[in-house]
């Protein structure tokens, strides 16, 4: 595979997290696009991120986990571009990158009628693929008052695409492989223990009162799969394409926006 990250552009993105204060709060100054909505309409389309601008745009690492990077790609298909996501290997932490989502409620990703909100994101893998995340607070627990978090219902849903061919979309859809790390509180009262596969309505219904607090992607430490990356990552009617410059891209208004002062008066 072709595929191999030829220059890193480290994005080391300053996060406000101890190793375990990402479990209650959004990273301090980060600024959601998606305020309060995880399925939009606000700003809509795609917004290109940069090493420079990644940490602005609402995107950060946990400090008990290595920051994804930025960096260039060869082989990638036309959609992906010059450049995408790396994540590296690290055994000790693991690699990532988030979203900040401004604690919008979990339910926002169930659109009326239309089913799930959007959500998917390219990806290659010379092994394991990363794994989807979207970290809950408020989750509907089930005696679970002995681990970390606990008392502000901390939870993470998580979904794995299959193994990469060259690159790939991941599109969970209505899969009924997505899971919870925590055991969660069935209608009857019945424990779900965590890891039990469902579909994502089903967690959703199973936790009406749990907001996201962010949601991204992730590298475990036990994967040891070379040359991961991801672009694309599409959620609602926002995607965010990286890349190592900027460029043109999102709604009309901010194309037009963006050449106002260019066009002579």
């Amino acid at each position: 595979m072709n595929n191999l990250v030829r220059s890193a552009a480290v994005a080391s993105v300053a996060a406000a997290f101890g190793a375990g204060a990402a479990l209650s709060a959004p990273i301090a100054g980060a600024q959601s696009s998606l305020p309060g909505s995880l399925a939009g309409p606000d700003d809509c389309g795609t917004q290109v991120v940069t090493p420079e601008t990644l940490a602005g745009s609402g995107w950060f690492t946990p400090d008990d986990e290595t920051a994804a990077e930025i960096a260039e790609v060869d082989g990638a298909p036309e959609t992906v571009g010059a450049a995408a996501l790396t994540l590296p290997t690290s055994p000790e932490q693991g690699s990532s990158l988030y979203k900040d989502a401004d604690e919008a409620p979990l339910a926002d990703l169930l659109r009326d009628g239309d089913g799930l909100a959007p959500l998917s994101f390219e990806y290659t893998s010379e092994g394991q693929a990363p794994a989807l995340q979207i970290r809950l607070n408020n989750a509907n627990l089930h005696d679970d008052e002995d681990r970390a978090g606990s008392d502000i219902g901390f939870a993470t849903i998580v979904w794995s695409p299959p193994a990469a061919d060259g690159w790939s979309t991941a599109d969970p859809g209505d899969d009924d492989q997505f899971w919870v790390t925590r055991t969660l509180e069935g209608e009857d009262g019945e424990p779900i223990p965590s890891n039990t596969r469902m579909t994502l309505d089903e967690i959703i219904d199973l936790n009406p009162d749990a907001v996201v607090t962010e949601y991204g992607v992730q590298k475990t430490r036990d994967n040891t799969a070379e040359n991961v990356a991801v672009d694309n990552f599409t959620l609602g009617c926002e995607t965010t394409d990286f890349e190592l410059e900027g460029g043109a891209s999102g709604s009309l208004d901010d194309v037009l926006g963006s050449i106002e002062g260019i066009l002579p008066s």
